[in-house]
């Protein structure tokens, strides 16, 4: 039987998606020899992947220092807001923990909805997703104040009964 990620075949799903971005690269990449950064930002993709797939997401995809999940693809969970959530709140408190030259901090915009979405043909087969949601994830978390996420209202509405948020009023 085909894993689900090996269907090529775009189709219609609610997920919620997470945009998670490393702050100060630019930054970074001016003072830290390329090998020392390299080490950085890996060990930052360690962390977001496993958090990412500890709460049964999926990375998409990795683009320079920022990630890109899905929850409720290819899988589909009843809670995929709170996983999201969860995971965003795991990778904000264990990249402070990596050890390198420079001490990193991220920013994290999570919104759910529906989009289209497939992965994509050709070499590396990310995986995409086309719609509003994924375009809101990502202006949030261009929003957030380091070491923060900012949730869209769809994101918290589905999951308000496992966190407090604070409405910073965006609209």
């Amino acid at each position: 039987m085909p894993s689900p990620l090996e269907n090529h075949e775009p189709e219609v799903r609610q997920i919620t998606v997470m945009f998670c971005d490393l702050i100060g690269s630019t930054e970074l990449s001016e003072k830290l020899d390329p090998e020392d950064l390299r080490m950085l930002i890996d060990a930052y993709r360690k962390v977001c992947s496993a958090a990412i797939s500890r709460y049964d997401g999926q990375v998409a995809s990795y683009a320079g220092d920022g990630v890109m999940a899905f929850f409720g693809w290819p899988r589909a969970h009843e809670d995929d807001a709170v996983r999201a959530v969860h995971a965003a709140l795991a990778i904000l408190s264990e990249i402070t923990n990596i050890r390198g030259a420079a001490t990193l901090s991220s920013r994290v915009g999570i919104c759910s909805g529906r989009v289209v979405v497939g992965q994509t043909s050709g070499p590396g087969g990310w995986m995409e997703a086309v719609g509003e949601t994924p375009n809101i994830a990502a202006r949030l978390q261009t929003l957030a104040a380091p070491n923060t996420l900012l949730v869209s209202d769809s994101t918290q509405r589905l999951a308000s009964g496992a966190f407090d948020f604070q409405d910073l009023g965006f609209r």
